[in-house]
């Protein structure tokens, strides 16, 4: 990992350095064939850093049993205390690009799920990309918690050509979750936020990255996360499915004992990121 980390700081580094000695003031007029290469291969470590990351499944350990009943006073969430993990599947998103020109490249072909935007002429994009990745969560993989493990894994590059100072420029990024399970199919069942049926569909998200910062005329800097977001109250549990979802006591034990199918997604925008690239994979655990 820690190789991987340092090789995707040197080719930061390089891709910064190419852009600084073809233009000095940092002003990006043309992108050169060494640029294209250099974004094109820090484009692919990010892919294989995430695709290769931890995604060797281990089998859990079986928990000590326990006789005494717990309330979620007392231990925040009666339903899964106690309980074994269970390691229960990996979702992760295509490649998410932003580039002048997003003309793929022979050398590093784009992935099914991988999408490219091009920044306009005032320097923001828009980011809306609802599948971009699938897992199915077999019936009775957990008995009350879908607990995420979240990782963006991107890396900005800044830059200011407009000649004059410019104070917000961003990177926003939220994964999106629709959850598929056939108890969400029952008609009487209301999205409150919609005053219809489900649809056998719950849609969530869970923000990624939120950077902002402001850039001198001609000035270029290089932005890098890969922080995970761990599971609190769960991307899908028991309890939220009856006090947010308004599922009964059996229809959300009923959940958890049939296939779910999680298809992640990706919406955001950016201001003055001139190349960039952006993956979320997700770890699920259950109890």
């Amino acid at each position: 990992m820690k190789k991987s980390i340092v090789a995707l700081s040197l080719l930061a580094f390089s891709v910064t350095a190419a852009i600084a000695a073809t233009n000095p003031s940092g002003l990006i007029k043309k992108i050169t064939p060494a640029q294209k290469k250099l974004q094109a291969a820090l484009r692919n470590e990010m892919r294989e850093y995430l695709r290769t990351d931890g995604m060797i499944e281990v089998p859990a350990a079986k928990a000590p049993s326990t006789t005494k009943a717990y309330t979620d006073e007392e231990v925040g969430d009666a339903n899964s205390f106690g309980r074994a993990v269970n390691f229960i599947g990996t979702v992760q998103s295509g490649v998410l690009t932003i580039a002048a020109d997003c003309t793929p490249d022979p050398a590093f072909p784009p992935g099914p799920n991988d999408h490219c935007v091009v920044p306009d002429v005032n320097g923001f994009a828009n980011i809306n990309f609802p599948d971009m990745g699938k897992v199915l969560i077999p019936a009775k993989s957990a008995k009350t918690l879908f607990c995420h493990w979240q990782t963006p894994f991107g890396t900005m590059i800044y830059s200011n050509p407009t000649g004059v100072y410019q104070g917000q420029a961003r990177a926003i990024f939220t994964a999106t979750y629709k959850i598929e399970n056939e108890v969400l199919n029952d008609p009487t069942l209301i999205d409150p936020s919609t005053g219809l049926p489900y649809g056998g569909v719950i849609n969530t998200s869970l923000g990624a990255v939120r950077d902002g910062r402001s850039l001198q005329p001609g000035e270029t800097q290089v932005y890098r996360d890969n922080y995970t977001r761990a599971c609190l109250g769960g991307l899908v549990s028991k309890r939220a499915l009856m006090e947010s979802y308004g599922l009964s006591d059996a229809q959300a034990t009923k959940f958890f004992k049939k296939d779910t199918k999680i298809t992640i997604g990706m919406i955001g925008s950016t201001r003055h990121v001139s190349d960039g690239s952006m993956i979320i994979g997700t770890r699920f655990v259950g109890d």
